[in-house]
């Protein structure tokens, strides 16, 4: 994305987010991304870097275990590994260290983690880890970057012979320091080091005592640091045997050197992969102190903000405790460019500066401050012209650097542009300014570029309203309490309530009404018609939200009505599905009984024993089914004498109307069925379950 001019204010808000990032970085390679962190021009780059940032936002949103820790800056060892014959420090060592290790996790995270983020995933899926840079560190450093005594066999003995000699020398100067204190010589200090030798104190008037050589006198002159003539030749030996093992690491670390001199293009590449990990790391985490999301994105110039907020004035508010207020906002080609007027201080910057902040840091790969069901579209150009623009160098007033913007803004401006004005036609004469104002956005607007302007010219909100592709909006007021609601309303015109703004701030009444006598008729009409329209949509607003929890409350209540048929419907169907059943059962029974009957009838002898066969099975079953229904009949009555009381839901064993009872008295139910009362049995009803 190309932005004119390369200073402005927004540009400034852009670099707060963009130094937040910075901030969030672990190490300096990913802060120096951070610092190049721009608006790209490629679509395809861009929906690449936003999936990064949003697999990474997962991640941390997911407790997962990578993490970017602290890393060091390798500049300085990668120039030595290009230099012939250098030599590397241990320090150094464990710099290169820290970053092979952190390229160790990252692939063996994402080795398992292919599927859930994919694009973080493929940055390293041809990577392979050399972990011979490790192992060759390792060998010859310890955790704390000191050369291991097993790194060669002659550091081994020099160090097993220094250790000797120590104990040898402490021996030696413990004997001494006892003869000293017994002739007196001695001083409290006892021993310390003076230009690499160790040395006694002892008061000066007895130096001459004490043989040996003077490496030092006090600032007082009262003690001198003498290293003992018997002590020379152990310290002397010390000495020596102190410089062959700094000789010997010296040639170790030059081996490991060369060892690692032949990776030196391995350690690059995993420098800039640690370094393009931590700054996308850094992008989700600003995502996630932002609360941003992953918006639509499309190949074509378009926006559709829903509830967008300004992510710097979010994160101030969000550490003040206080609220946001949100806005949305639509722009396509049909309706490209936005009108924002309204009174002063009310928000209409504010909405301009996040709507072009949000599609700088979303082109530049970051997560936005605005409902992830937005859609943003692509856009080639910015052009910005907010805030002071005066030039001191140029000696040019604040109107006429404006005009040049505004050449510059003709010269580029095309479909693929999104262009900023606040205050359009300000800064000189507000009818030949804005008549100005007025030719250049209708130029801007045949151009097909998109935009926002904000104004309080008349001349442009009527415009506005007659020209296809512009469209008004206006930032609400609160008439009632003389204050603004920083809330965006796009498809009408907003009055800049010049005079009760400033009957609001003290202005005295009588100088107000000499004001409104000296605007023009039709103006002050105007404005008044426009505050009267704002009143008149705020209660309009009013009773359309009492209208909408009306429509859901009854849409509620018939949802409800409707699931209540559909359960009764339910059960009628399967109460009629029983009993057609059971008839069924009772006819196939009755055949079977009809059929035998016959059978025994014809084949008996003695038809008067099958008659009486046949009349006491059928009198035993009766005395069954008598008994079975009996039983039935007494569970029912004592399941109805629980549950059915005053207000209960009910109906007839025999019905199917839904009647309320009114009164149980004793086993008699007083029930309306409708408009109709009714007395009956407790046995009589079937008690129905309340519909959740």
């Amino acid at each position: 994305m190309k932005i004119f001019p390369v200073q402005s204010l927004l540009i400034n808000e852009f670099d707060k987010v963009k130094a937040i990032v910075e901030e969030s970085c672990a190490g300096p390679g990913g802060q120096a991304l951070a610092k190049t962190m721009n608006p790209g021009s490629s679509f395809e780059d861009i929906l690449k870097t936003l999936s990064e940032t949003e697999e990474f936002r997962k991640i941390i949103s997911n407790s997962e275990s990578l993490r970017i820790e602290t890393y060091p800056d390798l500049t300085q060892e990668l120039k030595l590994l290009n230099i012939r014959n250098s030599v590397l420090t241990a320090t150094q060592f464990l710099q290169i260290r820290k970053i092979a290790e952190l390229m160790k996790t990252l692939l063996n995270f994402f080795k398992g983690a292919i599927e859930r983020y994919p694009v973080l995933a493929k940055i390293v899926s041809e990577l392979t880890f050399e972990n011979i840079i490790i192992e060759e560190i390792q060998k010859v450093l310890d955790e704390s970057g000191i050369v291991r005594s097993n790194a060669s066999p002659a550091l081994a003995s020099f160090r097993k012979q220094i250790a000797r000699k120590r104990i040898e020398a402490d021996q030696l100067y413990n004997s001494l320091i006892n003869k000293y204190r017994k002739n007196g010589w001695i001083t409290d200090n006892e021993e310390s080091w003076r230009n690499g030798r160790r040395v006694i104190s002892i008061y000066t008037e007895h130096k001459r005592s004490a043989k040996g050589i003077i490496h030092d006198i006090s600032a007082t002159g009262k003690t001198c640091y003498v290293e003992p003539d018997e002590a020379i030749p152990v310290n002397n030996m010390v000495f020596e045997l102190e410089d062959e093992e700094k000789q010997e690491i010296y040639n170790i670390l030059k081996s490991l050197t060369d060892a690692l001199r032949k990776h030196k293009e391995t350690i690059l590449l995993y420098v800039g992969h640690v370094s393009h990990f931590d700054f996308v790391a850094a992008r989700a985490n600003v995502a996630l102190q932002m609360n941003a999301s992953l918006p639509f994105l499309v190949n074509k110039p378009q926006i559709d903000l829903r509830n967008a907020k300004h992510p710097l004035l979010y994160i101030y508010n969000k550490l003040t405790g206080k609220p946001t207020i949100p806005f949305s906002l639509k722009l396509d080609a049909s309706n490209r460019i936005l009108v924002i007027s309204g009174p002063n201080a009310g928000g209409k910057t504010v909405c301009m500066k996040t709507t072009g902040l949000l599609q700088m840091l979303l082109q530049s790969g970051m997560l936005v401050t605005a409902d992830e069901n937005s859609t943003f579209g692509f856009f080639k150009n910015l052009l910005v012209d907010i805030g002071d623009s005066q030039s001191l160098e140029f000696e040019l007033s604040t109107y006429s650097s404006r005009l040049k913007h505004m050449k510059v803004f003709l010269q580029k401006a095309d479909a693929a542009t999104l262009f900023l004005i606040d205050e359009f036609g300000t800064g000189t004469d507000p009818n030949l300014g804005g008549a100005l104002a007025e030719a250049i956005l209708e130029e801007l607007n045949y151009r097909k570029a998109f935009g926002i302007i904000t104004t309080h010219y008349m001349n442009l909100k009527v415009m506005a309203d007659r020209t296809p592709g512009i469209i008004n909006g206006s930032m609400t007021f609160d008439t009632k309490k003389l204050a603004p609601l920083y809330q965006l309303d796009v498809g009408k015109p907003g009055s800049s309530y010049t005079f009760v703004v400033a009957e609001r701030s003290g202005i005295p009444f009588h100088v107000i009404r000499k004001a409104k006598s000296r605007v023009k008729k039709n103006s002050l009409q105007l404005e008044q018609t426009l505050n009267k329209l704002e009143h008149e949509k705020s209660e309009l607003n009013k009773l359309l939200l009492a209208a909408v929890e009306k429509e859901k409350e009854l849409k509620q209540l018939t949802e409800k009505y409707k699931q209540n048929i559909s359960t009764q419907e339910k059960h009628r169907t399967e109460n009629d599905e029983r009993l057609k059943q059971k008839e069924l059962r009772m006819v196939t029974q009755m055949e079977t009984q009809l059929q035998r009957f016959i059978r025994d009838w014809k084949s008996a002898k003695n038809k008067k024993e099958v008659l009486t066969k046949y009349e006491l099975q059928f009198g035993n079953r009766k005395k069954e089914l008598t008994a079975k229904e009996q039983q039935k009949e007494a569970s029912l009555l004592k399941y109805n004498q629980l549950k059915i009381k005053k207000g209960s839901k009910v109906r007839l064993r025999n019905g199917r109307v839904t009647g309320i009872v009114e009164a149980v008295k004793d086993d008699k139910v007083h029930v309306r069925f409708g408009n109709v009362k009714s007395i009956t049995e407790l046995s009589n009803l079937v008690y129905l379950e309340e519909e959740n």
